[in-house]
C-alpha cells in the first residue's frame, strides 16, 4: 500500500509543478525556462543520490538501463518542450486535461509490455476496469477540451503542442519502468534528467533562445525554481513507486493523473479560468477513470 501514498504525494507535486510553471512562464521563452528547471531537478536528484549513497552503483548499470533511461530522457525533453509551450499559449485546465490523457496510450503500452502485472495475471475484472477507465478518461478529455470552441489560430497551436506532449509523456512512463530495472529510483532520475538537460541545451543553443535571458524577471526565476523543485519531488516519488515489485505501473500512473483535480481548482481560484457544465462532467469522468483502475489494482 506504500505505493498509493507515494503516488498521491507525486500527484500533489505534479499539480504544483504545473501551477508554478504557468506563473513563471509569463513573458519569457519556454525553452529557456525548461533548461533552467531541468538544472533544478538534477540538483534534487543528485542530493537524493548522495543521501542514499547510490552514486557508486553507476558502474554496475547494464546497457539496458542506460538505453531506456536515455530514451526516457529524450522523450521527457520533447514532452516538456511541448507541454510548457502549450501552457504558455492555452488555458491551464485544457492543457492539463489533454496531457493527462496520455494515460490511454500509456495503458496500452503497459498492457503490451507488462501484461501480467498490469492486468493482475489476466484477471477479467481488472481488464474490464482498465478498458472502462480508458473510455472514461477519453470522454472526460473531450468534454474538458471542448474541441468545438477551438476556433482561432492560437488555440489550434496550443492544441497541437498539448497532444504532442501527451504522446511523449506516455512513452516516458514505459521507458522509465524498463530503465529502472534493478537500480534505485534516485539514480535513475539523475541519469535521465542529465539527458533531458543535454537535449534542452541543444534546443536552446540551436534556436539561440539564450539571447532571451534578458527578459527574465525576479518573479520568473523564483517560480521556475519552485516549479523545478516540485518536479524533482514528483519524479522521485513516482519512480520509487514504479520501482516497487508487483505494483501495477498503470495504477501508479493513473493515480498520479489525479493531480488534475487539484490543478483545476487552483487554476479556477488563481487564474480565473471558467468552468461550465461540460468541464465539470469531463472532470468527473477523468476522476472516475482514475479511481476505477486504482481500486482494481489493489
Amino acid at each position: 500500500m506504500n505505493w498509493i501514498i507515494l503516488a498521491i504525494l507525486a500527484a500533489v507535486f505534479t499539480s504544483l509543478t504545473t501551477i508554478f510553471a504557468k506563473i513563471g512562464l509569463k513573458g519569457i521563452n519556454s525553452n529557456l525556462a525548461t533548461l533552467f528547471r531541468t538544472i533544478i531537478v538534477i540538483l534534487c536528484a543528485l542530493l537524493m543520490c548522495i543521501i542514499n549513497n547510490s552514486l557508486h552503483l553507476i558502474s554496475s548499470l547494464s546497457w539496458k538501463n542506460y538505453l531506456f533511461l536515455g530514451l526516457s530522457g529524450i522523450a521527457t525533453g520533447l514532452s516538456w518542450l511541448c507541454y510548457f509551450k502549450a501552457l504558455k499559449e492555452g488555458e491551464v485546465n485544457k492543457v492539463v486535461a489533454i496531457d493527462k490523457s496520455s494515460f490511454i496510450l500509456t495503458s496500452i503500452l503497459f498492457i503490451i509490455f507488462f501484461f501480467d502485472v498490469t492486468t493482475n495475471n489476466g484477471n477479467i475484472k481488472t481488464i474490464l476496469a482498465l478498458v472502462s477507465s480508458i473510455v472514461l478518461i477519453f470522454i472526460g478529455t473531450l468534454f474538458m477540451v471542448d474541441p468545438k470552441k477551438t476556433e482561432n489560430k492560437v488555440n489550434k497551436k496550443y492544441l497541437i503542442f498539448a497532444i504532442l506532449s501527451a504522446v511523449f509523456a506516455a512513452l516516458v512512463s514505459l521507458l522509465v519502468k524498463l530503465g529502472l530495472n534493478g537500480i534505485p529510483s534516485s539514480l535513475g532520475t539523475l541519469l535521465r534528467t542529465i539527458v533531458v538537460l543535454i537535449f534542452s541545451l541543444f534546443i536552446v543553443i540551436g534556436r539561440k533562445d539564450y539571447k532571451e535571458i534578458k527578459d527574465f524577471k525576479l518573479s520568473n526565476w523564483i517560480f521556475i525554481v519552485i516549479s523545478g523543485l516540485a518536479t524533482g519531488a514528483s519524479w522521485l516519488l513516482e519512480y520509487e513507486a514504479l520501482g516497487m515489485e508487483n505494483v501495477s505501473p498503470v495504477a501508479v500512473n493513473s493515480l498520479i493523473k489525479g493531480s488534475i483535480f487539484l490543478t483545476f481548482i487552483i487554476s479556477f481560484i488563481f487564474f480565473k479560468e471558467k468552468f461550465n457544465i461540460k468541464k465539470v462532467i469531463g472532470l468527473l469522468c477523468l476522476l472516475g477513470g482514475i479511481v476505477l483502475i486504482t481500486i482494481f489494482s489493489l
